[in-house]
């Protein structure tokens, strides 16, 4: 329970109900005045209507006839109260008041609230009880003559017990909404921190978990649709792509060590070996060495880019890239190795939009897939650079051989890193140029794919691999 209290979402909710409750009390205020304050207003300009009126009649007419007009006045029984009294001793001459409320000979000429008793009548007119009553009223001194001694007080009042019991029971139920509102406010806030705090406990027992070396574990998703939901999507996405970074890190491990320790076997060997023999056994055993530790440079090298693509920091900007222009220089530049090599190198160039990519990953991938189909197409005479527009808005970038291929079933473990088929395993190579292309493929949102370069009628049905890619403006 307490915890709920701590929750930034109900130290929120209370700060709303706070003012929430404010601007409802602003609101009743505001009523209050307009409705209650211009009743009394209008109450006072009666009283004082009235006082007027009696002060023409007696100024007019005298007192018997303004005795005459308050019993008149008082008899209607409405909510007026008129009481003449002739001695400032306070007996009473006419009206409905049986005495003038004492609070009224030391009021001045100022309002006055006070309580009367009045008789109640019923249907019939007939005296069943006498019921208190409170009014609101103000005395005046009416003098025959300017110098005449003794004068006539007249009091007149105005039944104010309706209003004042409907103001009573406003203002109850004001305190009343009041309280709910701030009650509900308050379990409002409960249910809702309670509800955020379950949510909230799940994504620290999970990360907890994570923390703990659970990788695989992941924030549980309610549907709500809401921004705790998007950002658990989003801290998932974030824990998919530190899986997979702890992955190629723990394989990166796994295969230096693996790569490693036959090229140093030999190299202790060998060095071993030749501290036994002469001078020209010393010096082929240190250019084998110097071969090999070339060999695990390279292979050092292509690990790192790996790792450096697949966690994003080798990417680099991604931009409006031509294809065309980055084959025409790989074709350039391969050209003398692959007339060498006994290849024809062409190019093919359909029209296509320009891809979002880095142009020297590109490039590189490029590079790695043209020394592949030179090292592993023997038996081939031509290896061709495809570019042409695909589906889905993707455009392909291929490239062909005529060579022995790859065989289906092990085209989807050959992209794998240090894998080698059989038939090359005498040619030079780590086993990484189709890993790095994968990773390059990852990097840009597209696919890499490996088929056959003929129909299947073909004697030698070569190789094809194709790297897809988004267009500029689709990724």
């Amino acid at each position: 329970m307490f915890r709920i209290l701590r929750t930034t979402t109900f130290s929120f909710t209370i700060i709303y109900v706070f003012v929430f409750a404010i601007a409802v009390g602003l609101l009743a205020l505001l009523f209050y005045q307009n409705t209650f304050g211009v009743m009394s207003k209008q109450t006072d300009d009666i009283v004082d209507q009235e006082i007027a009126v009696l002060s023409e009649v007696f100024s007019t007419e005298g007192a018997g006839f303004l005795r005459r007009v308050v019993n008149e006045r008082a008899a209607w029984r409405d909510d007026g109260l008129y009481l003449l009294i002739a001695e400032p001793a306070g007996a009473v001459l006419s009206g409905n008041l049986t005495a003038l409320p004492p609070q009224a000979v030391n009021a001045g000429e100022g309002f006055i609230d006070f309580s009367f008793e009045r008789p109640l009548l019923d249907a019939a007119g007939r005296e069943i009880g006498v019921e208190t009553r409170k009014a609101r009223g103000k005395i005046r001194r009416f003098k025959p003559a300017p110098d005449a001694d003794q004068s006539f007080l007249v009091f007149v009042a105005r039944d104010i017990s309706t209003r004042e019991d409907l103001r009573r029971r406003t203002q109850s139920n004001m305190a009343r909404i009041g309280l709910a509102t701030i009650a509900l406010g308050i379990v409002v806030g409960l249910v809702f921190s309670q509800a955020l705090l379950r949510r909230v406990d799940s994504v620290n027992r999970t990360a907890k978990l994570i923390r703990d070396g659970d990788l695989s574990k992941r924030i549980a998703l309610t549907g709500a649709g809401d921004e705790l939901e998007s950002l658990a999507i989003n801290l998932n996405a974030m824990l998919d792509q530190i899986e997979r970074l702890m992955e190629g890190m723990k394989e990166v491990s796994d295969n230096i060590a693996h790569d490693l320790r036959s090229p140093l076997s030999r190299i202790r060997g060998r060095l071993t070996e030749a501290l036994k023999g002469d001078a020209e056994d010393k010096e082929a055993a240190l250019r084998a060495t110097l071969n090999d530790a070339e060999n695990m440079i390279v292979t050092f090298n292509a690990l790192l880019s790996i790792a450096r693509i697949e966690s994003g920091e080798g990417a680099g900007a991604m931009e409006a890239v031509d294809l065309k222009p980055i084959a025409e220089e790989m074709v350039e530049l391969y050209e003398p190795a692959a007339q060498e090599a006994g290849f024809e190198l062409q190019l093919k160039a359909a029209p296509a939009p320009p891809v979002r990519a880095s142009r020297e990953l590109i490039g590189q991938a490029l590079a790695n897939l043209l020394d592949n189909s030179l090292k592993y197409a023997m038996g081939g005479t031509t290896i061709r650079i495809d570019i042409r527009t695909g589906s889905n808005g993707r455009v392909l970038l291929s490239v062909l051989d005529d060579g022995p291929g790859v065989p289906a079933e092990e085209r989807g473990s050959v992209v794998n890193r240090f894998v080698r088929l059989e038939q090359s395993r005498t040619t030079p190579g780590s086993g990484l140029g189709l890993s790095l292309v994968s990773a390059i493929a990852r990097a840009h949102r597209g696919a890499l794919t490996l088929g056959d370069s003929f129909s299947s009628a073909a004697e030698r049905r070569g190789l094809k691999v194709t790297l897809a890619l988004p267009a500029f403006g689709r990724a």
